[in-house]
């Protein structure tokens, strides 16, 4: 795990790197150049025109996105622009997926171009898809106090937050959207590109693995099971995922403190459990009271005793609403969670074997759409399996099921559906509509 490679710094000889900085100098110094030369060589057409929407999509973003994304401690000097280990995997998806569907696009005569020009639909509506469901998902983690820090903490979709299942809708509106205005088919593309959705979503698992996020249940014993550290950004002491969930849960620190925190009907933090024959029982600690103060310091929420229980302490003293202090000795806090599934590269694996799989079952299509359906369908048969083993969500709607694996029954039913449909078809006989547009 490593969630931040490195920091681009917030200033450079005194002036900032972004807003009104070096990055933006020098974007709107190679958008003029590059308009300039493209008119010289091929005259100012409609083609070049259309990149003008473009340019100013980054110019905007280097502007007043990127200084949003800057990670700033409070009290402290802005650290810059982190660059996550999560977001370069992504990108690196993002290339292998288009490098793969060019590929494949030339073995089919089809013009590179439209295969360049559906990326970069599909990355728009994609990520924003994928960003969309996670937000709507976990709406309480993004709520701040101003419209802009909401804004801001949305946009931080570098660090993690995209739900594979949201790209998967945004990706096909987007090939919808972009079929439709080409005049083309739509699944006859679609069969092109799925090779490249696969690989896409192998590298983008990596990037899940490099983040923390998406990780499985503890498996101690199992020789592939890993941990992960204390700390996702030692700088700012942010817990990793799968440790503050084992954490929340006394995984981590139940036995070593000997007692469970939970909130009482206020929110205050509160004694949940008390291990039986611990330091914390034999020092008269009991369940159900309600925690004033640990390590001299006020707690009010169940956020702030965790925080304070994490510093570590060899000493414990907690102090309870009626005025009760107790304390006792502990050891040093483990530095990394228990060993749990290493589901991201489970996924990362599975997407990878998919790609194979369609990418070899492509000669034997007999209909448009075959190649898309089947890695749909397969998909969502190994993402729900692949759920039974995570943790890092509850049952939904009322059941045991994720709301991913609610939504791969749903996709899987839609595949089915769509191939019942797809075989009152003509079994492809005619040239390629794609490659014609092309």
């Amino acid at each position: 795990m490593r969630q931040t490679l490195f920091y681009i710094p917030h200033e450079v000889l005194g002036v900032p790197v972004f807003g009104l900085g070096w990055a933006l100098g020098l974007w709107l110094a190679f958008s003029v150049i590059l308009l300039i030369v493209l008119s010289r060589q091929r005259g100012w057409t409609a083609e070049i025109a259309g990149n003008l929407p473009l340019l100013a999509i980054f110019g905007i973003a280097l502007y007043a996105i990127l200084p949003m994304l800057e990670v700033r401690p409070p009290g402290l000097e802005p650290l810059g622009l982190p660059i996550r280990g999560y977001g370069m995997f992504v990108l690196a998806g993002i290339v292998a997926g288009m490098s793969l569907s060019i590929y494949r696009a030339t073995q089919m005569g089809i013009d590179p171009e439209l295969i360049y020009s559906l990326a970069f639909w599909m990355f728009a509506i994609a990520i924003a898809g994928a960003r969309l469901f996670y937000v709507i998902q976990k709406w309480s983690e993004f709520k701040r106090e101003t419209l802009v820090e909401t804004v801001g903490a949305i946009m931080k979709f570098t660090e993690g937050g995209l739900v594979v299942y949201g790209s998967v809708i945004g990706g096909i509106l987007a090939l919808y959207l972009f079929s439709r205005r080409r005049q083309i088919s739509m699944f006859e593309l679609g069969d092109v590109i799925a090779p490249g959705m696969a690989i896409g979503l192998a590298f983008g698992r990596i990037g899940c693995l490099m983040n923390g996020c998406c990780y499985g249940g503890v498996c101690d014993g199992w020789p592939l099971a890993i941990t992960f550290p204390k700390y996702s950004s030692d700088q700012l002491e942010q817990l990793s995922p799968p440790y503050a969930h084992q954490y929340s849960l006394g995984l981590v620190s139940g036995e070593l403190y000997g007692f469970q925190l939970g909130v009482d009907s206020h929110g205050k933090p509160t004694v949940n459990t008390v291990t039986r024959g611990s330091a914390a029982e034999q020092a008269g600690l009991r369940a159900g009271v309600t925690i004033a103060m640990i390590n001299g310091t006020i707690v009010s929420t169940l956020s702030d005793a965790r925080q304070m229980l994490l510093r570590g302490r060899p000493q414990i003293q907690i102090v309870t609403t009626d005025d009760d202090s107790i304390s006792w000795h502990v050891d040093t806090i483990p530095t990394h969670s228990q060993p749990v599934h290493p589901t991201q590269i489970y996924s990362s694996i599975n997407a990878a074997l998919l790609c194979l799989v369609v990418w070899f079952a492509y000669p034997f299509r007999r209909r448009h759409g075959d190649i898309l359906l089947l890695l749909f369908g397969l998909y969502s048969i190994t993402r729900f399996l692949l759920e039974a083993i995570r943790t890092d969500e509850g049952g939904q709607l009322g059941t045991s099921f994720t709301i991913s694996q609610l939504v791969s029954l749903g996709v899987l039913a839609l595949c089915v559906g769509l191939w019942l449909v797809l075989l009152r078809q003509p079994r492809i006989d005619t040239p390629s509509s794609v490659a014609a547009a092309a």
